[in-house]
C-alpha cells in the first residue's frame, strides 16, 4: 500500500509502462490546465437549451426522416 493514498504503486508495471503511464498522466494534466471547461465558464450555456420550448414543428417528424433516408 502506497505512503500517500494520491498516489499509484506502479512498481509491478514494466519500465516502459511506467513511462507511458507517467506520459499519459501528463498528457491529461495539460488537457486540464489548457482548456477551461464548458460548463464552469458563467452566462455560458449549450445552444440548444436556450431554444427549448420555442420551436414548433408544424409536420410529422416520421415522415420527414423517412424522406430524408430515401433520398440516399
Amino acid at each position: 500500500m502506497p505512503a500517500n493514498p494520491k498516489q499509484l504503486d506502479l512498481t509491478a508495471l514494466s519500465p516502459s509502462a511506467r513511462r507511458e503511464m507517467r506520459d499519459f498522466y501528463q498528457f491529461l494534466l495539460s488537457r486540464q490546465t489548457k482548456q477551461p471547461r464548458r460548463n464552469s465558464l458563467p452566462g455560458k450555456s449549450n445552444g440548444f437549451t436556450k431554444l427549448c420550448g420555442k420551436l414548433s414543428w408544424k409536420g410529422d417528424a416520421v415522415a420527414v426522416q423517412r424522406s430524408m433516408r430515401d433520398e440516399w
